[in-house]
C-alpha cells in the first residue's frame, strides 16, 4: 500500500512498483487508507511523512493502536530528510525511510530488505488487475 497525498507521486510510485512485478494499491490519504486497512491487510505500507489531512506521524499512531494492523511494516517515504530523532518513537515499527525522489533501484532495494521475496509480487493470475487510486 502506498499512502501520499500527491497524486503525481502515487502515479510514479503505480510505474516502478508495477516495473518490479509489484501490484501497489495506491491510497491519497491517512484517513482513507486506515478505512481501507479494515478490510486489506498489504505486506507493506510506503507512508508519506508530509501529507494531510493527517500526516504519517499521525498515521502511525493510529496504525499501531490497532492490535490488527500494528505488525504491518511501514517504510517512510519522505521529500524531507527526516532525523532518527524524529522517527525514534516509532523506529520499532518502520523498516526504513526513503527520500523522494526515488530511483527504481532504491526502490527494489528497499523493498528486498523489507519483504520476504514473494510478499505482494504479481502473479500471472493476477497481472491483469489495475491498482486504483482510492480517496474519500
Amino acid at each position: 500500500m502506498v499512502v501520499d497525498d500527491d497524486l503525481p507521486t502515487l502515479e510514479v510510485m503505480e510505474l516502478l512498483l508495477k516495473k518490479i512485478n509489484r501490484e501497489p494499491l495506491l491510497v491519497h490519504n491517512g484517513w482513507d487508507a486506515l478505512r481501507m486497512l479494515k478490510k486489506e491487510k498489504p505486506a507493506l505500507i510506503i507512508l508519506d511523512v508530509m501529507m494531510s489531512p493527517i500526516d504519517g506521524w499521525q498515521f502511525l499512531e493510529e496504525l499501531k493502536r490497532n492490535e490488527e494492523l500494528k505488525d504491518i511494516p511501514v517504510l517512510l517515504f519522505t521529500a524531507k530528510h527526516v532525523w532518527p530523532e524524529e522517527y525514534s518513537r516509532y523506529a520499532d515499527d518502520i523498516v526504513g525511510v526513503l527520500e523522494k525522489p526515488i530511483s527504481l533501484a532504491e526502490l527494489k532495494t528497499a523493498l528486498e530488505r523489507a519483504l520476504p521475496p514473494d510478499a505482494s509480487s504479481r502473479t500471472d493470475d493476477d497481472a491483469h488487475c489495475t491498482p486504483q487510486i482510492r480517496s474519500g
